[in-house]
């Protein structure tokens, strides 16, 4: 009798060493200087990743981290309490979709041409009759198409609409003002040349509707904090990069 209940009791123990459920399931996408994958380490490294680090490391959070397609990504996001995706234009549009920790870093949203085109735009209304390209997923992009009424032809990474942009297939390009310097970089391309300087951007940590209302509270109360941090973190990944002026 005593072996039959010792052999019960092994079969619905947990196995030795099995790792406790992280407290939040982190999401980021491939979007350099803010989350990439390293290719020499396979590590998600970014200057967004390090502000989040050092977040979940004030606020005692114990979590794991993916990398994932944006589409995707937003998906589980919204479908899941306790998943957080970063990092994420917090837009009117998307407010009550997450529950939002943030903002993680202050960005902004600019329409770019090639360097030496004669394009000039003055406001939105200038962009009607040329092609624009930008990142699929991206809000700027969505923002854009209702503001300024008109079409943007999406491509699946920045590096993809910037080469649209420098190969003559889009006139006109939407990024993020440290996106798009970083973009050009990654695929050995001078910096766009600025054309509009549209708007700020917060860009958040959201976490699914539902997550623990405490612990979203405990991580903005700690990201409060961060300020000293976030700019030397910010200022080490934007080195060399071409940015607007304020």
């Amino acid at each position: 009798m005593t072996f039959r209940f010792m052999l019960v009791a092994m079969m619905f123990a947990a196995p030795a060493g099995a790792l406790a459920e992280p407290d939040l399931k982190l999401i980021t996408e491939e979007n350099p200087p803010y989350n990439f994958q390293n290719p020499e380490n396979g590590a998600i490294e970014g200057s967004a990743v390090e502000i989040v680090q050092a977040l979940m490391k004030g606020a005692g959070v114990d979590y794991s981290l993916t990398l994932m397609p944006w589409n995707r990504a937003f998906r589980e996001t919204r479908a899941n309490a306790g998943t957080c995706l970063f990092v994420v234009n917090r837009t009117p549009e998307r407010e009550t979709l997450f529950d939002w920790v943030g903002p993680l870093i202050h960005g902004g949203w600019a329409i770019y041409r090639r360097p030496g085109s004669d394009i000039i735009i003055n406001s939105l209304a200038d962009l009607k009759g040329h092609t624009i390209a930008g990142k699929m997923g991206s809000a700027s992009v969505d923002t854009l198409e209702n503001e300024a009424g008109i079409t943007v032809t999406r491509t699946s990474k920045d590096e993809l609409a910037a080469r649209m942009l420098f190969h003559g297939r889009a006139d006109l390009w939407v990024s993020g003002v440290v996106d798009a310097p970083a973009a050009t970089r990654a695929i050995g391309m001078p910096p766009p040349e600025l054309a509009l300087l549209w708007k700020p951007a917060d860009l958040s940590l959201a976490c699914g509707r539902g997550t623990d209302p405490a612990l979203v509270e405990k991580l903005n109360a700690v990201n409060r904090t961060l300020d000293e941090l976030r700019k030397k973190v910010i200022a080490h990944h934007l080195e060399g990069l071409s940015l607007p002026e304020d």
